[in-house]
């Protein structure tokens, strides 16, 4: 018997259950191969969670590290028992990264390593506590030796360790989120295949697995960025971190060593931060933190970077200036403090500038000693010289130390009721003529007496009128003698201090060297140089700032004005010595007449 021939109903089933199950085999083959994909993709989220995780807690060991060096030097300033128990709770901290660290470290080497790092960090913490135990009783010999013997060489292990473990998982982190967005395209690929093989949701499903690549694309994009911001950014006050601080100094350095540029590096301290935690609250402490790193940003220009690298401890890199630049942002940031209502808000600034091949370290301590310097001394702030440089407590340099401590605290309260003015301007002519003093070649032991001249030189005006010294009109001639009277009248205060050397200087710091000057008519050799630094500072100075009777003509002119009087009224080589303290190069222009502001 013959079969029956299949009709095209029995055919057309033929071919719909072969295309069904052709079409259900692919699709099945194809959902294992999407699940498998995407079984990759949970274990790189995994891998990219755990790397993450591992980045933030080098992070946060990072931030500890430099507490622990911050709060480590504020206790040779500062020693007392609250500075203590705040490097001891930073190292615990630390202690709890480390160990945090080395749950998260997924091979045996790297526990070892912070096992290793654990039992040198107690080393650290025990050779600290006797390095300020000698401080605390006053052995600064012994805290050096153990500073430089012990704490440092373990100190530094700490940090390199840390500092570098912190690089590579940050690198690592970056490197999983990559591999998860491969894994995340692969799936994406797979599911894609498996939909156009789908005829009847092809169109439907792509436009929607396309948008949702897009969307998560741009997601991650912008987590990303934000987990890479996050790791340079302090939470607070939202300025760069301690670990942006030191990456980008060290990328400034370099690109201003090759360039031949100078750098300025500014380091500002909160002052009275722990007295504010301890009367008002933690909470107006962190506001106040918060407040200067808003001044901070209101303050710094286009290439300026500011950064919060300590607890109350700030910095701001300026390229392309040097340390006068770097004193003048520092009173432009108090001139904005001074604005803001509520506490009073404070900080004292220390400014240094690279010289040729600078190491990032030494730029740094010279502005944490110009820092110190300021904070002793009772100044707003201060430029690095070398007379700020470590020396021992019989020298002259510490005697003119106390000598800054008392007169400063002494007189400006005297100085300050007769006129606010006086006493910035005579700090910032003091930070001027220990500048000029240091291009001059002077020695350190010199810098530091006329830095203290120029600090005292307008004591003598608490004897003249209050009437006369804030005139908002041109002085008659008998207002100008009274005046005048004020070199001598400071000599005779400097003398009754005991510092004849330093009270012949102010006695003569408005001599000329045409002999046209007061109180003797003294020219040429017979005026000392230290009298002529200090002249041509206190002029610079009185001409970049406005005074009762006028608004200042500015600093072009100030520098047009000594170069055009340098011979005649100004010594010439101080002259030009405070131009390589502005740096200023080439020659003045064609002078314009104007009437010359003493």
């Amino acid at each position: 018997m013959k079969r029956p021939a299949s009709t095209p109903r029995s055919s057309g089933r033929a071919v719909v259950r072969i295309s069904t199950i052709v079409m259900v085999a692919g699709l099945t083959a194809l959902a294992v191969f999407a699940l498998s994909a995407q079984r990759g993709v949970v274990d790189k989220a995994s891998a990219a969670r755990t790397a993450n995780r591992l980045a933030g807690v080098y992070e946060d060991a990072r931030y500890w590290i430099g507490q622990n060096e911050s709060l480590e030097r504020k206790y040779r300033l500062e020693p007392s028992p609250s500075v203590l128990a705040e490097h001891g709770q930073a190292g615990r901290n630390l202690v709890t990264d480390l160990r945090r660290a080395s749950a998260l470290a997924g091979s045996a080497s790297a526990r070892r390593a912070l096992t290793h790092l654990l039992v040198a960090h107690e080393r650290y913490e025990s050779d600290t506590l006797r390095m300020f135990a000698a401080v605390y009783s006053g052995n600064l010999e012994l805290s050096r030796s153990i500073d430089h013997r012990f704490t440092d060489p373990v100190f530094a292990v700490l940090e390199s360790y840390v500092f570098a473990q912190a690089g590579a998982a940050s690198r690592e982190a970056m490197a999983q989120d990559a591999k998860l967005v491969g894994a995340e395209s692969s799936a994406f690929d797979a599911g894609l295949i498996s939909i156009v093989l789908a005829v009847g949701l092809v169109g439907a499903m792509s436009l929607v697995v396309r948008r949702y690549r897009r969307a998560g694309t741009i997601l991650r994009a912008n987590e990303l960025a934000r987990l890479s911001a996050l790791v340079i950014t302090d939470p607070l006050t939202g300025l760069r971190n301690h670990r942006a601080f030191h990456e980008e100094l060290q990328q400034e350095l370099l690109r201003a060593a090759t360039a031949g540029a100078p750098l300025a590096l500014v380091l500002f301290d909160v002052d009275d931060l722990k007295s504010i935690n301890d009367t008002h609250g933690h909470q107006l402490g962190d506001e106040q933190l918060h407040s200067l790193g808003a001044a901070l940003t209101a303050t710094q220009g286009t290439d300026e970077r500011a950064y919060r690298i300590g607890g109350d401890e700030f910095a701001v890199i300026l390229p392309s200036t040097g340390s006068w630049a770097g004193f003048q942002f520092a009173q432009r940031l108090q001139a904005t403090l001074a604005q803001l209502g509520g506490v009073p808000l404070q900080a004292t600034a220390g400014v240094s500038a690279a010289r040729g091949a600078c190491s990032k370290d030494e730029m740094i301590r010279e502005a944490d000693r110009a820092l110190i310097s300021a904070k002793r001394s009772g100044q707003a702030a201060a430029m690095f010289t070398p007379d700020m440089a470590p020396f021992e407590s019989s020298s002259p340099l510490q005697v003119d130390e106390h000598h800054i401590r008392t007169l400063t605290n002494a007189l400006a309260l005297a100085v300050d009721a007769k006129d606010s003015y006086t006493q910035s301007h005579s700090q910032t002519v003091s930070n001027l003529c220990a500048a000029i003093s240091t291009e001059l070649g002077l020695t350190p032991e010199q810098v530091s007496r006329v830095r203290i001249a120029g600090l005292l030189h307008d004591v003598g005006k608490i004897g003249i009128p209050d009437a006369i010294l804030r005139k908002p009109s041109k002085l008659t001639a008998e207002e100008l003698e009274q005046m005048k009277a004020h070199a001598v009248l400071g000599e005779s205060i400097i003398l009754a201090a005991d510092m004849p050397e330093r009270a012949r200087w102010v006695r003569h710091h408005h001599e000329r060297l045409d002999g046209q000057g007061y109180p003797d008519g003294l020219s040429h050799e017979e005026i000392p140089l230290e009298s002529r630094i200090i002249h041509v500072a206190d002029a610079f100075e009185a001409m970049i700032s406005d005074r009762p009777y006028r608004t200042a003509p500015g600093q072009e002119f100030a520098i047009e004005e000594l170069r055009r009087h340098a011979g005649t009224q100004f010594d010439e080589q101080v002259v030009e010595a405070l131009m390589r303290v502005l740096g200023v190069l080439g020659v003045a222009s064609t002078p314009v007449e104007h009437e010359l502001v003493a």
